[in-house]
Order: structure tokens, then sequence, then C-alpha cells
């Protein structure tokens, strides 16, 4: 959609606070609120079109985002909270105001009516000249009270992961992305189309995700992954209903908006062992931007076994030798706590795949291919860990998975018995 006035970016908007209130759900706060849709028009004088399509123009923006991804990340580091606006980075994480215009949108000269089209539009209430739409702002979202943007957008990292924006631009066609892990994408008006790949991921993706914790995040889940195979081995567990987060946290968005599908699904083999790979069980870790649980328990199993093997991997690093997350094996009369420790079994999801050291001690039991890295430059790696079972013969009730609330934040794919 190519909205070239401010009446059509008006209209556009008025539009999706239709869609707002006819399906009682943000319908898109990438298109209307969150991330205001299309028809940037810069302000300029009339011999210069109304947002950019040229390269020069689109690197200098980058750079710009960069700065004040570090920027967000220092002021992030030192009071423990991201910042409410923009503007709260100045002076002291950024010196110079003008690094808050896009450069084009300053080369204009016109800087305060290209502010003006979106003047209702929650993330560009930034006082002073600021061009970026802020998508963490803590503004209440009109037709949702009781919702801030940055609420919305926290309950889109829990289903997406680190992809979700946390600043745009909207002076580019395609538009500039900032992500919440500072990974720059370009996208439509709608970044979230970027992750869609059926009706389901549509309505899912552009609908108000639920609260972090709640059952109904399960519910969310399992609208979009994969069914499971109804002729798939029992002993092979089925995790659908503990699953709260999608394999979309394993994945990358590469510069041009591609998503890189790095992760297996399915059923898959992987050392010699097969796993059922739909979606996740992620725990939190200490200060973890994601509201994920501190354990999640009850994995019905109800079968005799030898042997449990557990595919899994962390979020973010942690001291080597600490225990990151324990298993929790519950039989009759009790429960044997099977640790999993930094650096022995297990270490940060993401790797720079030329550095083949990495894919050692402890041994990587499946790694992203080289051609599903594309532009990043990060390898996605998962780990086996075998647990021995001393009492096969005593069936295992269930399975408890639980976070020790480290650094580090684990994440559990599989789990297969033999």
């Amino acid at each position: 959609m190519q909205l070239d006035s401010q009446e059509d970016t008006q209209t556009h908007f008025m539009k999706i606070l239709t869609r707002i209130s006819n399906f009682g759900s943000l319908g898109l706060i990438a298109a209307g609120l969150c991330h205001p849709a299309s028809g940037v028009a810069a302000g300029t004088t009339p011999d210069k079109p109304n947002y950019s399509t040229n390269s020069a123009d689109r690197e200098a923006c980058q750079s710009q985002l960069n700065k004040i991804y570090g920027a967000i990340q220092e002021f992030q580091r030192r009071n423990q909270r991201l910042p409410m606006w923009l503007s709260d980075l100045t002076p002291e994480y950024i010196n110079d105001r003008d690094l808050l215009v896009c450069p084009y949108v300053r080369e204009s000269g016109n800087i305060k009516k290209w502010r003006e089209q979106f003047n209702k539009v929650p993330v560009f209430g930034d006082s002073g000249s600021c061009t970026y739409a802020y998508e963490f702002c803590t503004e209440v979202i009109p037709t949702l009270p009781d919702v801030t943007c940055r609420d919305y957008k926290e309950r889109q990292m829990g289903l997406m992961g680190f992809s979700v924006p946390i600043v745009r631009c909207f002076a580019h066609r395609p538009v500039l992305n900032l992500a919440f892990d500072g990974n720059i994408y370009e996208s439509p008006s709608e970044w979230e189309d970027n992750f869609v790949k059926s009706p389901a991921d549509e309505m899912l993706f552009h609908a108000v995700p639920k609260q972090q914790g709640d059952e109904s995040q399960n519910q969310d889940v399992l609208k979009v992954i994969q069914p499971r195979n109804a002729e798939t081995d029992a002993r092979i567990l089925d995790l659908s209903n503990r699953y709260n987060a999608l394999l979309l946290h394993l994945s990358q968005m590469d510069g041009a908006g591609g998503l890189l599908v790095t992760y297996p699904e399915g059923v898959q083999r992987i050392g010699g062992i097969e796993f059922d790979i739909r979606g996740l069980i992620h725990l939190t870790g200490k200060d973890f931007p994601i509201a994920f649980p501190e354990r999640v328990d009850d994995i019905v199993v109800n079968q005799r076994c030898s042997h449990i093997h557990f595919l899994h991997g962390a979020m973010c690093s942690a001291p080597e030798g600490s225990t990151i997350a324990s298993y929790l094996v519950h039989q009759r009369g009790g429960y044997t706590k099977v640790p999993i420790v930094y650096g022995k079994d297990v270490k940060t999801r993401w790797f720079d795949f030329r550095q083949q050291t990495e894919l050692d001690n402890p041994k990587v039991a499946w790694a992203s291919p080289p051609n599903c890295i594309g532009t990043t430059g990060k390898s996605l790696r998962l780990y086996h860990t075998t647990w021995s079972n001393p009492s096969p013969d005593v069936a295992v009730q269930s399975i408890g998975f639980v976070s020790h609330l480290t650094d580090s934040a684990p994440f559990l794919v599989a789990i297969t018995l033999e």
C-alpha cells in the first residue's frame, strides 16, 4: 500500500481504528498505532518524494539506528529498564539530538510537517523533533485502555522472539526496523508480514497476544504450530500442551527482511534419536526481558524407560560451570534432579559458524546449515543431554523444567524416551 499525502495517511489510520473496533483487538498496532502504516510523507518541497528508496539514505539512517541501539543498551544497563521515550537518551547517552531525526527527513528541511501526520499515533508522541517511531513507549493504546504499546510489544516478543522492532523509520521504502536484538531489517509497513506463512499466522501475529504465563498463551501457540502426527511414537513425547513459544524464537531476519528458518522442524533424527520439534517450552532468566515462567511442571510421561533424551538450548550466556536449569524426573516415591550446566551441557544459542571450536565443549547436537545463515553470520546450535534412569522398571510419571534464574534463559525443544 502506498500513500502519498497526509490526507491519505490519516484516512488509513481511521480504517485501522475501525478494524480494531470491529475485531476487538489491536488488529495491528503495526499498521496504525505503533507502526503507523505507509504513506509517510516527508513533508518536503514538491520536487522531493515523500519517502526515500535510495540506498545511500537507507545506509545513513541505519548508521544512526545502530547508534540509537547502543544508547538504549547503555541506558538499560545503567537503569535496569528501557527509556520511556528516545528523547530520554539525550544528552547523557546521545549528545547530538539530531541523531533522533532520520537524515532523509532532516535534509527535507521540514521536520515539523513530517511529524504532524502522526500527531495522533502513540509511538510518535516523543517531544521535540524525533522522527522515529519508538515501539516500546509506555503510551496507552487508545482502543485498549489497559494495554500500553510496550505491553503489546513485550507480548509479541514472548510469542515471536527478539526480531520484534523497538524503533522504526517510515521515511524509507521498505520501512527500516531496528529489532530488540539490534538487528536492522527491511519490511512492509506491517512488519509482522515478514513472519507470515499461513492465514493462521496472519490472524495471530496481527492480534493482541495473550499475557505470558496464562494458559491462553499456550492456546495461541497451538493455533499456528504444526499438528502432531497421530502416528508418532508415544516415546517421542508430545509437548503440545506445555509449549509457550514458537520456533520463531530460533529464527533470524536478514537485512532484506527475509525470514531465515535456522531451526529443524517436525520429527527429526538428531544424534541417532528422533525428536518431535514443533514449539518451545521457554523459561526465564535473571532480568530476562520476556516474562516467561520460572518453571513448567507436569510434562506428562507415564511410561517406563531406561534413558530420557532432552533436546534443548539457552538464550544468553552464563558463567562456565553454573547450573542454569534442572529437569525434575518424577517417579513413584519422589523425583530425581537432572542439572543443566552452562559450558557442560549447553551454551548460548547463537555462535559464529566460522569458529569450528564453538561446535565442541560441549558438543553441539544440531547447528544451522550454512545456507540458512544469510547475512547475519550467526548460526543456531542445539544440545542433546541424556539421563540414565537408575530404576528403569519404575514408570516415570512426569517431568518438571525449572530455571535457576541465571543470566542464561533455558529452553526445551523436545524429549524422547528410550
